[in-house]
């Protein structure tokens, strides 16, 4: 983690605060999508290269605006399952397309953890 105390910088929560990348699926897209430093992944083309602990960020009206992070939690065959705390989901389809929130032409974006921190 780093980035403390500046709320709008790095990926961080501490005392009592946090990075907006920590709690808002925008930022989070955003950040994962340049971070050189701490938490890093690159972006992949397909939720079918994600693995366990990598992170899926949904565009649901498909207007540029992220609405919603998840985390793969497992996987059946090659379909990643996450789980989400917004709205409890355990080993939901990655796609979201049984939520109230999911529409057409929503869009997704993929990355994969990376596994070393700097």
């Amino acid at each position: 983690m780093h980035g403390y105390p500046n709320r709008g910088r790095g990926w961080w929560q501490q005392g009592g605060t946090w990075s907006f990348s920590w709690s808002v699926a925008h930022a989070m897209r955003w950040y994962l999508g340049s971070s050189k430093k701490g938490l890093t992944a690159r972006q992949v083309g397909s939720a079918e290269e994600l693995d366990l602990g990598d992170v899926i960020c949904y565009d649901f009206q498909g207007d540029g605006r992220f609405d919603h992070t998840t985390i793969v939690t497992a996987k059946d065959g090659e379909m990643p399952l996450v789980n989400a705390h917004t709205y409890d989901a355990y080993h939901r389809t990655w796609d979201y397309k049984d939520s109230y929130a999911w529409r057409e032409g929503a869009k997704y974006i993929f990355f994969k953890i990376n596994d070393h921190f700097s």
